[in-house]
């Protein structure tokens, strides 16, 4: 089997560990009616499996979100055109009903939590700073 018929829906790969980009991951699955897929970097099969497909085993992928589909995976910043364009690619295709769990383990310790400003404006640049994409060859 090919990438490209392997992603013939597109697979968002979250992190899993925090609540922010699992709501971001949600987001995105429900706006495009299903068309997105969406698995943790933790949690999910699926995307545990997509990941050794798609990236070098000597790769860290869970720096940034992935979005994978037909034609290679965008992370972070180069992933968001393509997260919006999918959405709007969802509205029109299909309606998915089957509903997936979204598993949450945010890790609080202290002074600061996932959901915290601090932290969401350090994930916010993080994700602006960070790129990646792999390209599939047919």
């Amino acid at each position: 089997m090919s990438l490209s018929s392997a992603f013939s829906r597109p697979l968002l790969i979250y992190d899993d560990k925090c609540s922010l980009c699992a709501k971001f991951a949600k987001t995105a699955r429900i706006l495009s009616k299903g068309w997105i897929r969406t698995g943790g970097h933790y949690y999910s099969q699926e995307a545990i499996e997509a990941k050794k497909l798609v990236f070098p085993a000597d790769y860290d992928s869970t720096r940034m979100f992935w979005l994978i589909k037909k034609d290679g995976a965008y992370g972070a910043r180069s992933g968001l055109l393509p997260v919006a364009k999918e959405v709007f690619k969802g509205i029109f295709k299909r309606e998915d009903k089957n509903q997936e769990n979204y598993i949450i383990a945010c890790d609080y310790n202290g002074e600061m939590s996932c959901m915290s400003a601090r932290s969401t404006i350090k994930r916010i640049v993080n994700m602006l700073q960070n790129r990646g994409r792999f390209s599939f060859q047919n």
